[in-house]
């Protein structure tokens, strides 16, 4: 078996997912892990997945879009055996979540996420909204920060990034995380 990650986008629409599925199985993928987000009604899906040897990624490629051309689905398929991520090996990072809020303005990822990657740090998950009206925001980002890094340092860090943005930024250690998390993505995402 040879495991490919994939990515497809599409407007969303009912059905989406049985025509990926039915494409996957056709092909005898086994789906590994799963990231499902519809964004201003946007389908977007990431996929690990093993298929049989005799399967490339141009051949699984095409086989999805066959099958979901109904959806318009545009299609990604990435082998990180060639395309290899490059992130920090768990024994070697700490953990983290990121609560960002305060007034909406552009530019505030770009700066949050400029001075994690100048501190070597990894963004491994991010979900954001804004307020109905778009003057405010919440977001959370999970990061995972060289052990060697000092979280108190890192909130400093942070802190002065965006003094002039207004906004707040707390950081929570995995162990916190958890329950923070759910109570946040649950009032984030009015679930």
């Amino acid at each position: 078996m040879n495991r490919y990650i994939i990515s497809l986008l599409s407007a969303n629409r009912v059905g989406i997912m049985a025509a990926i599925t039915t494409a996957m199985d056709e092909l005898g993928a086994n789906l590994q892990e799963a990231s499902i987000a519809v964004i201003q009604g946007f389908f977007s899906i990431v996929i690990a997945a093993d298929f049989p040897e005799q399967r490339d990624p141009t051949l699984i490629q095409e086989h999805i879009e066959g099958i979901c051309n109904a959806f318009n689905v545009e299609v990604c398929v990435k082998d990180p055996q060639v395309d290899v991520p490059s992130i920090l090996p768990i024994e070697e990072c700490d953990r983290y979540l990121l609560a960002i809020s305060g007034n909406n303005r552009a530019g505030i990822l770009r700066k949050i996420s400029s001075q994690l990657g100048q501190d070597g740090i990894d963004i491994l998950d991010l979900s954001a909204t804004s307020s109905e009206d778009g003057q405010s925001f919440e977001m959370m980002i999970k990061i995972a920060a060289p052990k060697t890094l000092d979280s108190m340092d890192l909130q400093t860090v942070l802190e002065n990034t965006c003094s002039n943005l207004d906004i707040a930024v707390d950081i929570i250690s995995e162990s916190d995380s958890a329950i923070i998390s759910s109570q946040s993505q649950t009032r984030m995402f009015k679930l």
